[in-house]
């Protein structure tokens, strides 16, 4: 190369070179800021539909398991029934005789005790006090069979054969007490009719007497499956979410959302979009591969007709069938809104960018032309001084790569600033549902691997609604980031704090006991309950707890939780449920 096209070469390249470095340093970063946002949100649509259908799927599995728990209880709760009232009988009985058989005939005595007893019916006169002695000789009977009082009935037999007198006779000699499952007629039922019941006999030895009485596992079992269902009414009230339950045959049991339809059959509807949608939900019901079905259905919060997925499953051993689900219009709408928040964001630093972009690709011209300008002048002495001004170039370039490169260090931290705000609650500076259900499948996966134990606490606010009613939304986001504080107090270091919806919270509690967390669980309770809020009087929380002990718990801890929490709110509420 000759000495012009060196020249040419040294005033030119300069001014090309350093320029085009930081224009293209910075126009890649703006791309991959570009690539980066794509990417987060062009399946966000789909991701919040997928959470919402395992939430969905979790809640009504979680409604299942409560009535598989209460209808567990059936027997339980008709032998407590039974056995009070016949304790109850026995103490009247009791001190009628002490108070009286010194004083009247040992007759006059069983008479009193007859009379006090006589009244106490429950169920309509379908249960009762009755009382035969040890010959089987009815010396109470209830009503509907009095034409038997006095008379034995020794021999009787129920619809199966068996002789349940001589049974409960042989029972209260040998045990003194116990309970008989049989079957009996019913008053103001077809007298040839029998039906199975449990009766509590105990021996009632101030004479040659036994006292019993009896329950029919219908009543009970219509009773609890009325708790039950009053449970998911209140779950739903609490949570703004609804459940739907209905039996094979098409009968709408429960609808929390339409109550209206409650007690009619959709089958049989004038309306063939109700009829078509409960065909499709009770065909998936009694599918092998349970899912989703979509359908039009009227939103009751606008009236309008949209699209709706629900998931609904059959209570074993019952015709009973229990749903729930969602509007894809919701969903699509929070999409929509994260969506927007993620592109102002996005926006807002890219303009920071390109706006360094443009002021430091002018720098660096200005400063080419300058270095090209004095390389042009000082040509003539290059082959004296050449080793010294080429050091000093070197110097020029090193201190303007450390610009850009701190520069740089700048906007990713900027980046990083940006990747927080989509990690962090706006409200109340901890982690968010998204963030902390990452965190957690991380942990997760970590103390599977390390096989440690781990516990999970979720909360949420008693009454919430009431307060956001009551005093208006400010005092009730002043209310979470109050009990955000106290919670945290509360918490060890390593613990992970998260809110997961408007007033619902889940702790993670890395390399912790059941009865730890429990502890944990009971001092963040009690905290909240004892803290002197700045705008309301007095707030409470309602806490679910879990642990993680095994490879096998991990499928469903979320579920058990969740399932923990709600329990905790059916029974009052301010408590703390383990599960």
């Amino acid at each position: 190369m000759n000495e012009k096209n060196l020249l040419k070469l040294i005033t030119i390249g300069p001014i090309l070179f350093i320029p085009l470095v930081v224009f293209f340093t910075f126009f890649y970063y703006i791309i991959y800021t570009q690539e980066l946002f794509n990417i987060s949100t062009s399946n966000l649509k789909e991701e919040l539909i997928l959470k919402q259908k395992q939430n969905t799927i979790s809640k009504v599995k979680m409604a299942v398991d409560i009535m598989i728990y209460e209808r567990s209880t059936i027997e339980e709760r008709l032998k407590e029934k039974v056995k009070d009232r016949v304790k109850q009988a026995y103490e009247i009985g009791q001190n009628i005789y002490k108070q009286n058989i010194h004083k009247k005939s040992e007759a006059q005595v069983k008479k009193m005790i007859t009379d006090a007893l006589r009244p106490m019916i429950w169920n309509g006169g379908e249960s009762f006090i009755f009382i035969l002695d040890k010959n089987g000789v009815f010396a109470l009977a209830p009503e509907y069979l009095k034409n038997f009082e006095q008379k034995s009935i020794i021999d009787f037999q129920d619809a199966t054969g068996r002789y349940v007198i001589k049974e409960e006779i042989a029972l209260v000699k040998e045990e003194g007490e116990g309970f008989l499952w049989d079957t009996f007629t019913r008053p103001k039922k077809d007298s040839s009719a029998q039906y199975k019941q449990i009766a509590f006999v105990k021996d009632f030895d101030m004479f040659e007497w036994y006292l019993g009485s009896t329950e029919y596992l219908d009543i009970t079992t219509k009773e609890i499956e009325k708790t039950a269902l009053e449970i998911l009414r209140n779950i739903n009230k609490n949570s703004g979410g609804y459940f739907f339950v209905f039996d094979t045959k098409g009968n709408v049991i429960l609808h929390s959302s339409n109550p209206e339809l409650e007690g009619k059959n959709l089958l049989q509807s004038d309306n063939q979009n109700h009829v078509s949608t409960t065909t499709n939900l009770l065909k998936s019901a009694g599918s092998k591969f349970k899912d989703f079905v979509s359908y039009s259905w009227e939103n009751p919060k606008n009236g309008k007709i949209e699209t709706k997925l629900s998931f609904i499953q059959r209570v074993p051993k019952t015709e009973w069938l229990i749903g729930s689900g969602f509007y894809t219009n919701e969903i699509e709408s929070i999409a929509a809104e994260k969506k927007s928040e993620l592109q102002k964001i996005k926006d807002k630093e890219l303009l920071i960018v390109k706006v360094y972009s443009i002021i430091f690709t002018i720098i660096s011209l200005f400063i080419s032309i300058f270095i090209s300008k004095k390389l042009k002048e000082k040509f003539t002495f290059l082959k004296t001084d050449l080793d010294k001004k080429s050091n000093e170039l070197q110097e020029l370039n090193e201190e303007l790569e450390e610009k850009i490169h701190k520069r740089t260090q700048e906007l990713e931290d900027a980046y990083s600033k940006m990747q927080h705000i989509a990690n962090t609650d706006s409200l109340t500076q901890i982690n968010n549902r998204y963030s902390f259900l990452n965190t957690f499948n991380s942990q997760l996966k970590k103390h599977k691997e390390q096989q440690k134990e781990f516990s999970l606490i979720m909360f949420d606010i008693d009454y919430f609604k009431l307060i956001n009613d009551t005093y208006g939304h400010d005092v009730g986001d002043i209310v979470i980031v109050e009990i955000t504080q106290t919670v945290k107090v509360c918490l060890r270091e390593g613990d992970i704090f998260g809110r997961i919806g408007g007033e619902e919270f889940m702790i993670f509690l890395p390399h912790t006991s059941i009865h730890v967390a429990k502890e944990i669980a009971q001092r963040v309770r009690i905290a909240v309950y004892e803290c002197d809020f700045s705008v309301v009087e007095h707030v409470t929380i309602s806490l679910g707890v879990t642990a993680y002990t095994n490879a096998k718990d991990d499928s469903d801890i979320l579920k058990r939780v969740d399932t923990a929490l709600y329990k905790a709110k059916a029974l009052g509420r301010n408590r703390v449920v383990v599960y």
